[in-house]
């Protein structure tokens, strides 16, 4: 199937869940979200190789790390998916996801870093089903943020409507083509609709524009460098178009890359992690017992 068309289907054997999120091309999603209310995205940071599932905030200005916090511990047998406001209270909150495997999950409600109160989300259909979480965005319009599912058996997308952590309603998304996977969520034509960033493990990267759960039109993004992975897609110079935050796990060193719609405009450095922190769950989980 051409990505960019929908065209020429083509059969593929079942892929596998990986890490927390349905992982059809090898990319990880970072969490990433505006915890000090200065208008600039955040990271949040991951302690690996720990029985302690530990959350960091660095707080940016655009690509410049400025100051950081420490954020909420883990449950163990939890891990943390991703961000965004359910409550509307103008603070991200965290999505947990409780296995690597079509999860559970919960809502842990923020201020700032700070815990303030905890909710069950809706549980994702468990294995082999083959659907996962694979993240946050508001596809109705509602003002509440909604969970996007992807099969890793089918490559369909769905989109679960949420009233804060409760489900409203389902509709079903575009089937992805073989061989490519969901990266992202961002509205890049500034439609008012989130469109989905698809990565297809060689580095190329393509946009699919939606409305609401309608696939409307493709185009091709920006192709990633080697070494480097798409972990999320978000507005970090202000400019009001989304962009790209790439992140080589090998040297723990960010980059953002600007775009304007679905072309690269410009790069910058972000903030390279400390040893023993990344922007993504490790595989070494609290259970497993090589985690010291």
């Amino acid at each position: 199937m051409n990505p960019i068309t929908q065209s020429k289907k083509t059969s593929i054997l079942p892929l596998l869940i990986a890490l927390v999120l349905v992982v059809v091309a090898g990319a990880a999603r970072a969490a990433i979200g505006d915890f000090n209310g200065d208008g600039h995205p955040d990271y949040v940071l991951l302690r690996q190789n720990a029985k302690t599932p530990q959350t960091a905030i660095w707080y940016l200005n655009n690509n410049v790390f400025i100051s950081g916090a420490s954020g909420p511990t883990l449950p163990s047998w939890w891990f943390l998916g991703g961000v965004a406001d359910f409550n509307r209270d103008g603070h991200p909150d965290f999505v947990l996801l409780d296995s690597t495997e079509s999860p559970d999950t919960a809502i842990w409600y923020l201020s700032g870093p700070t815990l303030v109160g905890r909710a069950n989300g809706p549980s994702v259909p468990r294995v082999p089903s083959g659907w996962g979480w694979v993240g946050a965005a508001d596809f109705n319009g509602d003002g509440h943020p909604d969970y996007l599912l992807e099969n890793a058996n089918t490559r369909q997308t769905a989109i679960w409507y949420l009233n804060n952590n409760v489900v409203i309603a389902y509709r079903w998304g575009p089937t992805i083509p073989a061989g490519w996977g969901v990266a992202g969520v961002a509205d890049f034509n500034r439609d008012g609709h989130p469109d989905y960033v698809l990565e297809n493990g060689t580095g190329q990267t393509a946009i699919w524009y939606l409305s609401g759960p309608t696939f409307i039109r493709g185009a091709y993004g920006p192709t990633l460098r080697s070494g480097w992975g798409l972990v999320a897609t978000t507005d970090f110079n202000g400019d009001g178009k989304p962009d790209y935050l790439l992140y080589n796990p090998n040297t723990r060193q960010t980059t953002i890359w600007y775009l304007n719609n679905n072309v690269f405009v410009s790069g910058a450095w972000g903030p390279t992690l400390p040893a023993g922190w990344s922007l993504f769950p490790d595989l070494c989980t609290p259970w497993d017992y090589g985690c010291q």
